[in-house]
């Protein structure tokens, strides 16, 4: 057995190795989330809150989406976090909160906290 990737594949040319992968961030379709995340936040900062009624369930996946890459890029306004909320039905509602989710990592007790009143 040849464990050297020049080696002939099958009568035709040298195998080639495996080029890396394009960073994730460089790719196509995370520049137009990360575009829109932007376009996100400048229009939350510049209205405070927007809906966006009767949306396909393609549109509600999409802006999902969006709002997770703001969040998970670091997008958010500092003191702040978005929300987005079902609105009328199939509609969503996003807007800018003050502070961080109650869920956060920042918002959880240290080791060796005050004890749980009980």
């Amino acid at each position: 057995m040849i464990d050297d990737d020049s080696e002939v594949a099958g009568d035709s040319e040298p195998a080639v190795p495996a080029s890396p992968r394009t960073p994730y961030s460089e790719r196509p379709v995370a520049r137009a989330r990360g575009a829109k995340a932007q376009e996100l936040i400048e229009r939350l900062v510049a209205e405070g809150r927007f809906r966006i009624t009767d949306p396909d369930d393609d549109e509600v996946a999409e802006w999902g989406r969006v709002v997770n890459y703001a969040k998970r890029h670091g997008l958010e306004p500092a003191g702040k976090r978005i929300e987005k909320v079902p609105y009328g039905g199939p509609g969503l509602e996003l807007f800018l909160a003050d502070g961080p989710h109650p869920n956060a990592r920042s918002q959880r007790a240290k080791a060796g906290g005050d004890p749980v009143p009980g």
